[in-house]
């Protein structure tokens, strides 16, 4: 007999950073990983990716990743293995699935058949009124604005606290 987990009660969010926009030719260097479970934290991975070539000196400075950051890191190939490992069949949470999915897809050749939840789609819904729809916007929407954001973990960690606000949010009915 299986039992059906509810996505509330357990998923795993994650984040990545990129030397670039394209997923065909562009790479992950940074991935983070949080394991919820009853609107808590329990686990996390984070990990540095090799990309196999020196990252340009503007992705320095968006990103703060240094290619000295990278060069002893695991490659893509052994990074999403221990990404599989570490999320199982868990829903997956994410800020801009389109993006950070096809980068994922496009360097693995793994299917992942875990249920995908879009908090920017979420967020496009339950807030229909802000402008953008950055994580920053969205904190600042709910009074988190004094939250930092440097690495991808702190991203993972946060569209969790993000996915749980915006499943508890309720659209005030405007034709009342």
């Amino acid at each position: 007999m299986c039992i059906k987990r509810k996505i509330s009660d357990e998923y795993v969010t994650i984040d990545i950073e990129t030397d670039g926009l394209n997923p065909e030719k562009d790479n992950i260097i940074e991935l983070a990983v949080c394991k919820v479970r009853n609107k808590r934290i329990i686990d996390s991975f984070t990990t540095f990716i090799n990309p196999k070539k020196p990252i340009h000196e503007a992705v320095t400075k968006v990103t703060g990743i240094t290619n000295d950051m990278l060069k002893d890191a695991d490659t893509i190939n052994i990074a999403l293995n221990k990404l599989i490992d570490f999320i199982g069949d868990l829903p997956i949470v994410v800020h801009n699935a389109n993006y950070v999915m096809k980068f994922i897809k496009a360097n693995t050749n793994i299917k992942f058949e875990n249920e995908i939840i879009d908090t920017l789609t979420l967020s496009k819904k339950k807030l229909p009124n802000l402008k953008i729809y950055t994580i920053k916007a969205i904190l600042e929407f709910s009074g988190n604005s004094d939250v930092v954001l440097n690495r991808s973990i702190d991203y993972a960690r946060v569209i969790a606290k993000v996915f749980e606000s915006l499943k508890d949010y309720k659209v005030e009915n405007k034709s009342q």
